[in-house]
């Protein structure tokens, strides 16, 4: 009975440095993704900055830059709704395996607890 009480604890301590595992990779990943999604953004902002001193200096008159203005912002915003979007899913998958992980401590917690709950009555019949 001893021994099946060591051995659980050995599983459960197993259990959680896997988990732990589990979570830091998650944690990398998620933040190599937003640290790339971000210098995506910073770049197209850059990039933005860059031609809207272009539009600016090539035009002919007020009501041209004036346009040109517009058609940029309208670019921006459709590249920010689109990155807005994209971290979102992404956020909604680290959610989604977040919830997996903790759906799986919570039934091996309750396995255990059963199985602790079988040992202690053995030894008291």
């Amino acid at each position: 009975m001893q021994n099946e009480l060591l051995e659980m604890v050995n599983q459960f301590n197993d259990n959680v440095l896997a988990s732990v595992k589990r979570i830091s990779e998650l944690n990398m990943r998620t933040f190599e993704q937003l640290a790339s999604k971000q210098a995506e953004i910073m770049n197209d902002c850059l990039e933005s900055t860059a031609k809207q001193y272009e539009v600016i200096s090539t035009s002919k008159d007020y009501k041209d830059a004036m346009s040109a203005q517009s058609e940029l912002l309208k670019g921006c915003n459709e590249k920010y709704l689109a990155n807005v979007r994209e971290t979102a899913e992404m956020m909604n998958s680290v959610r989604e395996e977040v919830t997996g992980m903790v759906e799986e401590a919570v039934q091996y917690t309750k396995d255990s607890v059963e199985k602790a709950s079988e040992l202690a009555a053995k030894k008291v019949a």
